[in-house]
């Protein structure tokens, strides 16, 4: 990770910027960022996010050694020599703001876009509207989210300006640990966050680091006026301990009553002096302790998931291993054809990945645990929330008789003439194999051209972008399409859900959810012949017709408020009721204590903001989010640590808004 370090105070200097120093140490004691400096010349605080028009900007440089107190420079230019042994801090004869600026779009630009700025420690508290408003800590940070970079503008408060050395240490650590907890779980509508530790020789791993909306305050006059003689003067004499009586006034809950009541601050912003609303709540765990209880082993050839999986267990504090090492407890994920299962049962790690959960992700398997849990459950959110679907099991296309003759119920249904019907093969992924049709005329066509393609050898082993993989044709799902779906542009979407499952049993879903859209507007299917590429909305499907509006977060949308509650709302009961279903049938879907996993489900939305599950996905392909949405899929895993993985080693239970529990069941296996 790229990290910019920018401040207020200036270089390093034990009067006036005494802290960014050890700051800068601890980020390489503890993480693997890489950090490119970019500081004011001087000192330059209480200026906020002023910029000095006109004037030209010019970089000096200064070099420090470990802890030392002294500095060598400044320098013109950078002294490679002095590099070799020493860090380098570029200065800029500009504001804070200007520094953020120039080290995000110039300074830096051969090291890679930078991808978090940290504007700080700042020499003193920036808590309340009264401070943060003139803060060039804060005035950074604003320049940064404003130039469209993540960024975290971090503040010591102190009651004496003496500290050992021990204490800024302490408090650097926290820091660091607290801003790669924030990075691998940045809520979605967050620019900034502003962070405030109290030093105090009371500060430790302990100490309670809570979310805490800014305290919206004012104050009178910062001035003096001095009327000695004819001309007036106004001497700088701001009046702080009006600041310190609004805070008592405002009552617990602010940034500045948790600051001065020894607490860690930590409060999310946008760059237009507003809370984010909707705002983050609670108290924040982190492992602050020097060995980490458990460790982690990602084996995986998916880029995108293990990088994931890294930045979010770093974050934490957890070591990333090659292997498991004896004697360490170690989460270990897996992709699932790679996996050991032998050995699970009475081993003391976490594992990815059930075995056994057919039930929910074969589509005739999942077609039979919904339908045994409607017959026995008629009050289910189910029995309106999954179309009416029938198996079909057909060996060749001229078997195809035969098997409508079996599946009687279907073939009446396919003969009425007054509904369209898709085409699933029971096991394939990637929209493979899929079909709209209307008559058994039409569906005996679709057998036959998969029995064609199978004839020329091409598709044996791959499939094209909407063909099928011979292999897996036997098994089927005939299921009710959905002719009126909800559309926006135009264009059909469905919602992919991540839902996480936890041991024996939580679920919960993630609340952060994503619309994936068709590639071409979408048209009513008429007869046999559709073109599939309006309908279908898997975006594996869309190769040549791709565009940046095909994955969009859902509450973007141009949907009305309330609609987007009860989708979510409906979204909630059905994943519930779903887990329900499958845990009822235990032969075909087996949770247990060690392990957790992700499903990827897929819900349709039509016109009158229905809401049915269409499939279950097992290692869904987050890469489909894209880069722009990366942080989306980041929030995932950084919350999964927090409520599944750590809580599994440490025994301590935490929460998240992002991760909402919609079924629990103590599940004891006879």
């Amino acid at each position: 990770m790229h990290i910019l370090l920018t401040n207020d105070d200036g270089p390093p200097d034990p009067k006036v910027s005494p802290y960014i120093q050890l700051f800068y140490e601890a980020m390489k004691n503890y993480t693997d960022w890489k950090v490119s400096i970019a500081l004011p010349h001087m000192q330059r605080s209480w200026i906020g996010k002023a910029h000095m028009i006109g004037e030209d900007i010019s970089t000096s440089y200064v070099y420090t050694k470990g802890k030392e107190k002294n500095t060598i420079g400044p320098f013109d230019h950078p002294n490679p020599d002095l590099a070799k042994d020493y860090d380098e801090w570029v200065l800029l004869n500009g504001t804070p703001a200007t520094c953020a600026n120039i080290g995000i779009n110039h300074l830096y630009s051969e090291e890679g876009p930078v991808d978090l700025v940290i504007s700080g420690p700042n020499f003193g508290r920036n808590t309340s509207a009264a401070y943060i408003l003139s803060s060039g800590t804060v005035g950074a940070s604003l320049e940064a989210a404003l130039c469209g970079t993540k960024t975290v503008a971090l503040s010591y408060s102190y009651k004496t300006k003496e500290h050992p050395d021990s204490e800024v240490e302490e408090a650097s650590m926290i820091a660091v640990k607290l801003i790669g907890h924030l990075m691998s779980n940045w809520q979605n509508g967050v620019q900034l966050y502003s962070v405030n530790i109290p030093l105090s020789p009371e500060l430790n791993s302990k100490t309670v680091i809570r979310y805490a909306p800014l305290l919206e305050n004012q104050w009178s006059s910062v001035f003096e006026a001095n009327e000695k003689d004819d001309k007036k003067h106004f001497r700088w004499a701001p009046k702080f301990h009006l600041c310190d009586e609004t805070v008592h006034e405002g009552g617990p809950g602010s940034d500045a009553w948790t600051v001065m009541n020894g607490e860690i601050s930590v409060t999310p912003l946008r760059a237009c002096f507003h809370s984010v609303s909707n705002a983050l709540e609670g108290v924040i765990n982190l492992n602050l302790n020097s060995g980490a209880p458990f460790d982690a082993v990602i084996g995986t050839n998916d880029t995108y998931v293990k990088e994931s999986w890294i930045q979010a267990l770093k974050g934490h504090g957890i070591p990333v291993k090659a292997k498991p090492e004896k004697g360490r407890k170690t989460f270990v994920y897996e992709d699932y054809d790679d996996a050991c299962f032998d050995d699970r049962q009475n081993s003391p790690h976490l594992y990815y990945s059930y075995v056994f959960r057919k039930g929910l992700i074969r589509k005739n398997y999942l077609a039979n645990t919904i339908a045994y849990y409607k017959a026995k459950h008629p009050e289910s959110v189910l029995n309106r929330a999954f179309p009416d679907s029938f198996n079909l099991e057909v060996d060749y296309a001229e078997f195809l008789d035969d098997a409508l003759d079996e599946a009687y119920d279907l073939r009446q249904e396919i003969g009425a003439g007054s509904k369209t019907w898709i085409l699933k093969p029971a096991m394939s992924d990637r929209a493979q194999g899929i079909r709209i049709f209307k008559t058994v005329e039409g569906l005996q066509e679709i057998f036959d051209s998969f029995e064609g393609n199978s004839d020329d050898g091409e598709q044996e082993e791959e499939g094209d972008d909407y063909g099928v993989v011979t292999s897996h044709l036997r098994h089927f799902v005939v299921q009710e399409y959905v002719q009126n779906p909800l559309l926006v542009d135009g264009r059909k979407f469905h919602l992919r859900v991540y839902v996480l499952a936890v041991g024996a049993i939580k679920v919960y879903v993630y609340q952060n959810v994503l619309a994936l859209f068709a590639g071409t507007k979408y048209h009513p299917p008429d007869g046999d012949n559709v073109d599939l590429r309006g309908h279908l909305t898997n975006t594996c499907f869309q190769d040549e017709t791709v565009d940046d509006l095909s994955v969009r977060v859902f509450s973007d949308l141009p949907i009305g408020a309330e609609a987007k509650q009860k989708v979510m709302s409906d979204i909630n009961a059905i994943t519930g009721d779903l887990f329900a279903a499958a845990v009822a049938d235990f032969v075909n879907f087996q949770p247990v204590p060690n392990s957790i996993e992700f499903f990827g489900l897929d819900f349709l939305v039509d016109e009158n903001y229905n809401v049915s599950v269409l499939e279950v996905n097992a290692y869904p392909d987050f890469k489909q989010t894209g880069a722009e949405l990366q942080p989306l899929v980041s929030g995932l895993f950084g919350a999964t640590v927090d409520i599944a993985v750590a809580p599994y080693f440490t025994g301590v239970p935490t929460s998240d808004e992002r991760l909402k529990c919609v079924y629990s069941k103590e599940i004891h296996k006879h």
